[in-house]
């Protein structure tokens, strides 16, 4: 496939590539709105043109980024390639990762429509203090240390983490309003206030109000009691856009609820932003007014599931290094493998071990993960021992046979395949071993990462995915792999 050679490309092909994007998006934004574009676009763009099949290849981060891209560009985005480019090429539209941090092929949007100085306002002292009495009114309570940045998007919350990372961006022009849901501790309030920190940063003459539903609730029937509603409403009359958590808690509140349907409507008809979590979908929020579930699932509902056994090894790993401690990996296996369906059990169980270290000086031991794990109220089993040497022992020497194999084919040793070079013929090699050890000896990611030493689950999943890629194109890789494959099966 095309885009398994992007990292191959010299700088003057990257060069032509961003310009010929350059000059697409200029003409897209005589069409469009700019920040739709920033919004959808901004982490896109182009991997390949392809002569002989006249096509233009367009690469997006995930899967969630292409829907929509194709859902609001299609038709305008083939109209400026083949005005600016050539009027008989087509778009192939395909998912590539790399473009989900960065790449030499994208560029800055912003400072290409020139709105980047636009939208980041000073706002002035009057303005400004207008804003913190609001902020002051409610009581804002919010973490600043929860950002994007420092959240761990697995499979299963890919889709809220495209969806929150695209409103903050472009606030007021994309999924409104989103709605977020999920069980108990899988971050939705990491999300949430993830919004709110970014909006905040890149609108400072915006007001952005956090609020827990409970919070919502208290003022509500504060304002009753005191008899001044309409003094609370004209209070989110100056609010751009809002933030609930936990919108499952208006339950049963009938009066709270038809206050609140009027605020929606207030907000929705000036196109101000507003974004929901819950515990649950709207259509099973139960003793909440239809018509309010109906305007919660308007435009984008987006669900955060459980993390699988990589992840929550990730997790860990992600808060120890906030954290700038360390502890054991093999500690870390035990505390994943026991608590599977909350992450923020997972970091109470570090800080847990964090603060018995503190105080006691010493290292941690896996009984002191198994007292933690009980002082949560799991029931803890000895986890699977994931070292490889307790892997079925033909299995293993079987698996070895075929490293020195591999590293003796393509004249490396078994330490370089199992650095972190990136030389051609050792990626290529570790990359083929990935797969072999994942579909003929049945190893997981975990086990994968353990033996090739590296730190990063993510790493392996990626080397898969792109040697699975070659295999489909590349001639060389595929008679190599089969080589390699009919040893296994002797």
């Amino acid at each position: 496939m095309l885009i398994d050679i992007v990292d191959q490309y010299d700088s003057e092909k990257k060069q032509y590539l961003k310009e010929l994007r350059t000059k697409i998006i200029l003409q897209l934004s005589t069409q469009q709105d700019h920040k739709k574009i920033v919004a959808f676009l901004s982490k896109a763009w182009i991997i390949n043109i392809e002569d002989s099949e006249k096509k233009v290849y367009i690469g997006f981060s995930n899967d969630f980024m292409l829907s929509n891209a194709k859902k609001n560009f299609n038709k305008s985005l083939k109209d400026a390639i083949q005005t600016v480019y050539n009027p008989q090429y087509n778009i192939e539209y395909i998912v590539y990762p790399p473009f989900s941090t960065s790449s030499d092929l994208l560029i800055d949007l912003w400072d290409l429509l020139n709105i980047k100085a636009t939208e980041k306002k000073i706002p002035d002292p009057i303005w400004e203090s207008l804003k913190d009495k609001l902020y002051n009114y409610f009581g804002i309570l919010l973490d600043p240390s929860f950002r994007f940045d420092n959240f761990i998007a697995w499979s299963n919350n890919q889709f809220a983490f495209s969806a929150a990372k695209a409103v903050a961006e472009t606030p007021w022009t994309a999924y409104n309003p989103l709605f977020i849901y999920g069980n108990v501790g899988l971050g939705k309030t990491h999300l949430m206030q993830a919004i709110w920190n970014e909006i905040n940063s890149n609108y400072p003459d915006k007001v952005i109000i956090y609020l827990p539903a409970t919070k919502l609730i208290d003022e509500i029937i504060l304002a009753i009691q005191k008899k001044n509603l309409s003094s609370l409403m004209r209070k989110f009359d100056d609010v751009d856009a809002l933030l609930i958590d936990d919108i499952q808690f208006l339950a049963w509140k009938d009066k709270t609820q038809e206050i609140f349907h009027n605020i929606f409507n207030d907000f929705h008809s000036k196109k101000k932003q507003i974004i929901f979590s819950s515990d649950r979908p709207p259509r099973e929020l139960t003793e909440i007014e239809p018509r309010l579930k109906t305007r919660f699932a308007i435009w984008l509902v987006a669900d955060i599931k459980a993390p699988d056994y990589e992840t929550r090894i990730a997790i860990l790993q992600s808060k120890l290094e906030i954290k700038q401690e360390s502890i054991d990996s093999e500690l870390l296996w035990i505390i994943a493998q026991n608590i599977t369906s909350n992450v923020r059990e997972l970091e109470w169980a570090l800080n847990f071990l964090l603060t018995r270290k503190a105080f006691s000086w010493n290292e941690i031991t896996e009984n002191d993960v198994y007292a933690c794990l009980e002082t949560l109220g799991y029931n803890p089993t000895k986890p699977m021992e994931w070292n490889t040497n307790n892997l079925n022992s033909k299995s293993q020497r079987n698996f070895d046979t075929i490293v020195e194999m591999v590293a003796n084919y393509y004249s490396i040793s078994v330490a370089e395949l199992k650095s972190d070079s990136r030389k051609k013929e050792i990626t290529t090699a570790r990359q083929i071993l990935m797969l072999i050890a994942k579909k003929h000896f049945r190893r997981t990611q975990q086990k994968i990462w353990m033996y090739f030493w590296w730190k990063n689950h993510a790493t392996v999943i990626y080397a898969i995915w792109n040697i699975e890629k070659k295999l489909k194109s590349d001639e060389d890789i595929q008679q190599d792999y089969q080589i390699f494959t009919e040893r296994v099966n002797q």
